[in-house]
């Protein structure tokens, strides 16, 4: 009688209780990846469905003709939005929609119209390149103007390229093209830069909205010093706090500024649902709401 044969086979035995462990491990993760999976659908189909309420909300909370003060309070309070029974919550963020310079103002193709936009885009954008040292701003530069002339949308894989809308070009794909650009010329400083206190994505609009501007970028297109803008800009008129400062008012009096207040947010919604936490976006504009987008 073959005296190893109880180690073999216990061996044996054991193997097998290893391998059904780890393939029911790996059963396990497949349906909590499924669950997760399956619960995010849900929360997606869940934010459709409070979007219009949320809608409402902010349509009721920023009124007809906002002035520049209220608008002021609204971004800087969140709004609450909860069920009589139950406790279902939503918390309603807004921010200036239009107080940045639109990226679609870097498209070089836009004839003699677009030549103000352009000229403002350029100048932000040159700054930061210089700032930051990017390795080929011209190559960057390029790449940005070559994607907003371009009429399909930035998704890198050829079987699923959807055509963009008219004017519009996200934040995603702007994203995209700062990944392709580090990669070919192995920069890593486009990242430094917090392009969204520079400039605007998605729907394009004519003009920048002066009363939330960035002091950075008011320091930028203006020449006035940062710390002077910290201290001094408080009123939100930007037309007055200019004069004060002996700024350049030819850029400010060109039709690239709105004057006035003006009606336009952009709102992020933040809820719960089953046991993650899931937000969305959307614009309100003049009323309108527009430019639904779900986040995970």
């Amino acid at each position: 009688m073959d005296k190893n044969r109880p180690a073999i086979t216990l061996f044996i035995t054991l193997a097998i209780i290893a391998a059904m462990l780890a393939l029911i491990g790996i059963t396990f993760g497949y349906l909590a990846e499924a669950r997760l999976k399956a619960e995010d659908k849900a929360a997606l189909i869940e934010a459709n469905l409070i979007y219009a309420d949320a809608s409402n909300a902010v349509s009721k909370f920023v009124g007809k003709n906002p002035s520049v003060g209220r608008l002021k309070n609204i971004y800087k309070l969140p709004l609450t939005v909860s069920e009589k029974k139950g406790p279902f919550t939503m918390l309603i963020a807004c921010t200036p929609a239009q107080s940045a310079v639109p990226i679609s103002w870097l498209n070089d193709r836009g004839g003699a119209k677009s030549e103000e936009r352009l000229s403002l885009a350029t100048l932000v954008f040159d700054n930061l390149a210089l700032k930051y040292r990017f390795k080929d701003s011209n190559r960057l530069k390029r790449m940005i103007s070559d994607a907003l002339n371009s009429k399909q949308s930035l998704n890198f894989n050829e079987e699923s390229r959807l055509k963009r809308a008219k004017g519009y070009f996200s934040e995603l794909e702007f994203k995209k093209i700062l990944d392709s650009y580090s990669i070919e010329e192995s920069d890593k400083e486009v990242y430094r830069a917090n392009w969204g206190n520079f400039f605007s994505f998605g729907k394009e609009y004519s003009s920048i909205d002066g009363n939330f501007l960035s002091s950075k970028l008011i320091s930028i297109i203006f020449s006035i010093d940062e710390q002077i803008i910290n201290e001094d800009f408080k009123s939100g008129n930007l037309e007055s706090f200019l004069n004060e400062n002996g700024a350049d008012m030819e850029i400010y009096n060109s039709k690239l500024f709105a004057k006035g207040a003006v009606n336009s947010l952009s709102c992020s919604v933040n809820y719960s649902f089953g046991k993650g936490s899931y937000s969305f976006k959307f614009n309100y504009i003049k009323g309108k709401v527009e430019g639904f987008e779900f986040i995970q």
